[in-house]
């Protein structure tokens, strides 16, 4: 009898969504045809009473799963969570083929965010499986009317790492342009490629380690870098709440700078807001502030990804979560080299990504964090 093979300590996902029609099956059916990609298993979520799409992906028969009568983010979220303990259970115990990767392919409605957090609820999953990206794929030609009207598009848009732009060869150069830019504007730090006809060679897809803390870092500097370059913005002294001179502060109160930053908001329900902090934060402060957030606009909370100075850590430490689950916070060796501004290198930087949920909100949170004693 063969052994069962040695696993990794955890598995990666990749997770592929973008709107209806935009072309996630055509995307995944080519990926698998490549050579190497054998060894991956494919869960297919549609939205409907009778699913197809998974008919459509005939590379990997005993590892293609279909989950049917309801969209991967809402109603079958324990089905899914239950699909991939099983597979993984299948794979120890060496009663199906190997695979070392895990592909989810969403209905055209889901909402990444609720997939995410699906992932990251339950420890029997997240000691199994890590999640390596979020991939989107954007219609090129449709995308910009549904980036306007529809929240789903929007939201995938906002939480991708990477996007992939379908169908280019049906618009011209300028709409190409103006979608890029729209992008670009709504998120900052994924990167953009063009695939044609599902055509992408599986390293820009896979084996990106997206969630991995070094690249939470780069990607929340870079949503940083992107919000600081509209120099209309002027810097605000934030000071903490005194609980004898109320919300002006006091002399004796120490004044906590708040740099320049925004919201980047569209005619939507979703807005991401980019908090920078000069002085450190304390660890209680942090804990209590992160954890008002999430208690009070978890459901609302579709991203965190924040790069932070904690007093008495001598890295920065890396946190990201969404909506109510937030991942262990991890230290830095060394802070990432700033070249524009040396003395706001080792500032704090949050970007929250929220649904219908103000900035101002946000920073609420943050005085009544600072005014209870520690």
């Amino acid at each position: 009898m063969t052994a069962p093979p040695r696993l990794p300590l955890r598995l990666p996902i990749t997770l592929l969504t973008g709107f209806l029609g935009s072309g996630k099956t055509t995307l995944l059916r080519a990926l698998l045809a490549h050579p190497g990609m054998s060894d991956t298993a494919v869960i297919v979520n549609e939205f409907g009473e009778v699913g197809l799409d998974h008919l459509l992906v005939q590379t990997l028969d005993a590892h293609t799963v279909l989950l049917e009568s309801g969209c991967v983010c809402c109603a079958v979220r324990d089905e899914l969570s239950e699909t991939l303990l099983s597979l993984h259970a299948q794979l120890s115990a060496g009663t199906i083929a190997p695979f070392s990767r895990v592909v989810i392919e969403t209905s055209g409605l889901a909402d990444p965010s609720a997939v995410v957090a699906t992932l990251l609820r339950d420890p029997a999953l997240s000691a199994r499986f890590t999640l390596d990206a979020v991939i989107v794929t954007v219609d090129a030609a449709h995308a910009p009317l549904q980036l306007a009207q529809q929240p789903e598009a929007q939201r995938q848009v906002m939480l991708a790492d990477r996007m992939l732009i379908t169908k280019a060869d049906l618009v011209d150069q300028a709409v190409l342009d103006d979608l890029r830019t729209a992008l670009a504007t709504r998120n900052p730090a994924a990167t953009q490629h063009t695939c044609d006809h599902g055509r992408i060679s599986p390293e820009e897809v896979f084996g990106l380690g997206m969630h991995a803390a070094r690249n939470v870092a780069d990607v929340t500097l870079r949503w940083h870098d992107a919000d600081e370059q509209h120099p209309t913005r002027t810097p605000r002294i934030y000071r903490p709440i005194c609980t004898t001179h109320g919300a002006q502060g006091c002399a004796d109160c120490e004044p906590l700078t708040l740099l320049p930053g925004h919201e980047t908001a569209h005619r939507n329900d979703v807005a991401a807001h980019c908090i920078t902090l000069e002085q450190p934060l304390e660890w209680d402060v942090l804990s209590s502030w992160l954890g008002a957030v999430t208690f009070h606009h978890g459901d609302d909370l579709l991203r965190l990804k924040a790069l932070v100075n904690v007093a008495g850590e001598s890295g920065p430490v890396v946190i990201h979560g969404v909506q109510h689950r937030l991942h262990p916070p991890e230290t830095l060796s060394s802070w990432p080299a700033l070249a524009a501004d040396a003395h706001s290198e080792r500032c704090s930087r949050f970007v929250f990504i929220m649904r219908n949920v103000q900035r101002d909100v946000l920073l609420a949170h943050l005085h009544e964090a600072q005014r209870v004693p520690t």
